[in-house]
């Protein structure tokens, strides 16, 4: 536990001391740059997540389109059979 805690304390530490040096360096160009690419790659993302989103409703509309298109199906095929066995009678009315 006191290792995890130390390497934290000494992560913050060298992240601190990273962007003394960038501001100090460049100023605040590479934190700009950064907040920039940050949000062009959240517009990219919530663009292809929407994209997704959309396929995804589709294809949930398809499915829901198939179960009732297969449930039509097996009522059928149960009333048909329902029909045949009143008509023919099954071998257990015997």
């Amino acid at each position: 536990m006191f290792k995890l805690i130390k390497n934290l304390i000494g992560l913050a530490i060298l992240a601190a001391l990273i962007f003394l040096a960038l501001s100090l360096w460049q100023g605040g160009k590479p934190f700009r740059w950064f907040g920039t690419q940050s949000r062009e790659a959240g517009e990219v993302l919530k663009q292809k997540s929407e994209d997704l989103g959309q396929e995804a409703d589709k294809l949930k509309k398809k499915t829901d389109g198939m179960k009732d298109t297969t449930k039509k199906v097996s009522e059928g095929i149960k009333k048909t059979k329902d029909t045949i066995h009143d008509i023919a009678g099954s071998k257990n009315d015997r």
